[in-house]
C-alpha cells in the first residue's frame, strides 16, 4: 500500500511539474497572441475527461516497460494497478492545474469576465457610428471609375456592401447594374430603391447574369469575381476595375483567427498578373497601406458592416470585440491595418 501512495505521488509530482511547465508557455503564448477566451477557459468548473486518453497512454508505456507479458493473468493485475495509478494520478494533477490557473490568472480572468459582460450588453444596442479615423488614401476609387464612365455606359457594380458604394457614387448612365454577389439582396434594393439602378444576383451556377458582350465596365468593389465570366459580359475594349483588400488588410483580425497565417499574397502585382493570363490588358494599378484607428466598440462594428459584414456580428465574435474593448480601454483606441489595391484592365 505504501509502495502504491508513494508511485501515485512520484507520478502526480513529475506529471505537475510538467503541466506548470507547457501551462506557462501556453499563457505567454497567450499574452502575445491576445487570445483572451483562453483566460475564460480557465474559469470553467473541473471536469475530467481523459480516461480514454490516458488508458491508451498507460498501455502503450506498460508494453514498452513491463517485465509481465500483458496476456497473462499477473499481467493483467499489474496492468490495472498500473493504469488505476495513471489515471488517478492524472486526475489529481489536472485538479490541482485548474486551481493553479485560476490562483495564477485570477486578475486576467475577472478583467476578462468584466469584458464579456460590456460586450453582451453593448450588442444588446448596437448602433452605427462613423467617427474612426482612416490615413490618407494615395488614391480614390471614385475619381478613377468617373475617368472611364460615360453617360452611355453600360455599366455592373459588383458588390457586398449592399449598395452604399453606388449610392455614394451617384454616378449613373442609360443601363446601371448591382451585383449583389453574397450578402442581404433585398436590402441592397432597399437601399438603392429610389436610384436608377437595377439589382440583380448571380446565377445558381455562379455566373454574371448578363448576355456575351454586353457591359461597358464592370467593377468590382471588394468581393470575388471569375475572371473569365468578367471577360465574358464586358464589350470588345470594355474595362474591368477591380478594387480589392491585399493580404494585409485587417492582419491583426486574420491572425487572431489564423495564428499561423496564409501562404500567398494577393495585392495589385499578383492581380494584375491573373487578369494578364486570360487576355486583360493592364492599363493603370495603384496599392495602398494604411491604418484605420477606432475609439468605441460600435466604430469598429460600423466600419465592418460596409467593408467586412461577415465580421459585423458582435455576439459570434465576441472574443475579438472584447479584445478591442480591451485595447480601447488600455490605449484609447484600437488600431487595423488597411491594405487595398485597385487595378484597372482593359479588354482587348
Amino acid at each position: 500500500m505504501q509502495y502504491l501512495i508513494g508511485l501515485i505521488l512520484t507520478f502526480v509530482c513529475l506529471m505537475l511539474l510538467t503541466q506548470i511547465i507547457f501551462f506557462e508557455l501556453a499563457r505567454n503564448k497567450v499574452k502575445k497572441s491576445g487570445n483572451i477566451d483562453w483566460y475564460l477557459n480557465l474559469n470553467k468548473p473541473f471536469h475530467y475527461n481523459r480516461v480514454g486518453y490516458m488508458a491508451f497512454v498507460c498501455v502503450i508505456c506498460y508494453i514498452m516497460s513491463s517485465p509481465v507479458s500483458l496476456f497473462s493473468i499477473m499481467g493483467v493485475v499489474y496492468f490495472v494497478i498500473f493504469l488505476a495509478v495513471g489515471v488517478i494520478s492524472d486526475i489529481v494533477v489536472q485538479y490541482l492545474i485548474t486551481k493553479y490557473g485560476k490562483l495564477r490568472c485570477h486578475r486576467e480572468i475577472e478583467e476578462t469576465l468584466v469584458l464579456e459582460k460590456e460586450v453582451s450588453e453593448l450588442a444588446k444596442t448596437v448602433v452605427e457610428d462613423y467617427q474612426y479615423e482612416e490615413s490618407n488614401k494615395c488614391y480614390d476609387e471614385k475619381i478613377i471609375f468617373k475617368e472611364y464612365y460615360t453617360p452611355q455606359s453600360h455599366i455592373a457594380h459588383m458588390s457586398i456592401d449592399e449598395g452604399h458604394f453606388v449610392k455614394e457614387l451617384n454616378q449613373y448612365s442609360e443601363a446601371n447594374f448591382v451585383v449583389a454577389t453574397y450578402g442581404n439582396v433585398d436590402k441592397t434594393k432597399e437601399n438603392l430603391s429610389d436610384m436608377p439602378v437595377q439589382v440583380t444576383k448571380l446565377t445558381p451556377s455562379g455566373q454574371m447574369p448578363f448576355k456575351d458582350e454586353k457591359m461597358d465596365i464592370v467593377m468590382c468593389m471588394n468581393s470575388n469575381y471569375d475572371k473569365n465570366e468578367i471577360l465574358r459580359v464586358l464589350k470588345q475594349g470594355g474595362y474591368f476595375l477591380v478594387n480589392q483588400y491585399g493580404t494585409a488588410n485587417m492582419k491583426e483580425i486574420l491572425h487572431m483567427f489564423v495564428p499561423f497565417g496564409m501562404k500567398g499574397s494577393w495585392d495589385a502585382y499578383s492581380c494584375s498578373q491573373t487578369l494578364e493570363s486570360v487576355g486583360f490588358q493592364i492599363i493603370d494599378k495603384f496599392e495602398n497601406y494604411g491604418t484605420v484607428r477606432f475609439f468605441t466598440l460600435y466604430s469598429l462594428y460600423t466600419y465592418l458592416l460596409k467593408n467586412s459584414p461577415g465580421l459585423a456580428n458582435i455576439e459570434k465574435y465576441k472574443t475579438f470585440y472584447m479584445n478591442v474593448l480591451k485595447s480601447i480601454k488600455e490605449y484609447s483606441y484600437y488600431e487595423l491595418t488597411t491594405h487595398q489595391f485597385l487595378v484597372v484592365a482593359k479588354k482587348m
